[in-house]
């Protein structure tokens, strides 16, 4: 089959390369909210649960169609996963050494695939889930619940799986999120629910939160954790579930910490497609930073 960009071409005198670059300022833009947000968590008075404190974690890319936003942000995640692919001109990072995860989501591509938000969500968790390594409890709960509702009959593995969103750790967030159930069950006392239904052991564990909570501190800890577990589960509770990841993160110990950087890319389709996407995507929870 003839080469047809080859066959147009070949009296062209000037030849050509796709090259990345005159990015600087937006890198050194990204690079200086990020050491900013790793200060501002790490203050003394920092408080994930406080929902009064102005926040300041969000940095908006806009331009006409075509102009590189995606290619500016596939190469910021490049550069946020791996050094070594960090064009040498934007310099090294007064951050370096801290660990930062990069989550970016193609906003475009989740339509077909379920209700936006709730792809969102599972991608950040899946991402943790690779680098964390271990049950997020409050936040897992909150999720096993919603799942049971929302959709009744399809395991989380398995809409992981048909979805696209396994990759290679697809397995590990069904395992943390039932590890979750298991270490409430265990932490409460409540070996009468081994082998219950899950929407017995989530309504079980929502009464004993609020009945035992010296005993369950470590776990429920986070002050609205009994109340989003107790409220109906459904997209608008789910929105408000952040809360809960991020007042995990703030807890991980040294050796799992991360801070999460979410690149959503082509965010313009969430207003083409429903505005309810755009504001539940808008609720911020405090510890990661969003671009």
């Amino acid at each position: 089959m003839a080469d047809l960009r080859a066959l147009f071409t070949s009296n062209d005198p000037v030849g050509s390369s796709e090259a990345f670059t005159n990015r600087q300022s937006q890198w050194h833009l990204v690079a200086t909210a990020i050491e900013e947000h790793l200060r501002h968590i790490a203050a003394p008075g920092f408080d994930v649960e406080d929902l009064e404190a102005p926040r300041n974690n969000l940095i908006v890319f806009h331009g006409v169609g075509g102009v590189g936003k995606s290619t500016l942000l596939r190469k910021i995640e490049a550069s946020l996963t791996d050094a070594e692919q960090r064009p040498v001109q934007w310099g090294e990072p007064a951050w370096a050494g801290e660990r930062i995860l990069p989550v970016r989501i193609d906003l475009a591509r989740s339509a077909s695939n379920g209700p936006d938000f709730e792809r969102v969500l599972l991608t950040i968790r899946l991402a943790l889930a690779a680098h964390v390594g271990r049950p997020l409890p409050s936040f897992d709960l909150a999720l096993r619940r919603y799942w049971e509702a929302q959709h009744p009959g399809e395991p989380l593995e398995e809409y992981v799986r048909r979805t696209g969103l396994a990759g290679r750790f697809g397995q590990m967030l069904p395992q943390q999120v039932q590890g979750a159930v298991s270490e409430a069950v265990g932490a409460l006392q409540l070996p009468g629910l081994v082998g219950s239904a899950a929407g017995q052991v989530v309504s079980a564990l929502v009464t004993a939160l609020r009945e035992r909570r010296e005993r369950a501190r470590a776990l429920a800890g986070c002050a609205r954790t009994a109340d989003l577990l107790e409220i109906e589960p459904d997209l608008e509770a789910l929105s408000y579930y952040p809360h809960l990841l991020a007042w995990e993160i703030s807890r991980l110990p040294a050796k799992h910490s991360v801070v999460p950087v979410i690149l959503l890319d082509t965010f313009e389709d969430t207003g083409d497609r429903h505005r309810d996407t755009e504001r539940l995507l808008h609720l911020d929870d405090g510890r990661t930073l969003t671009l």
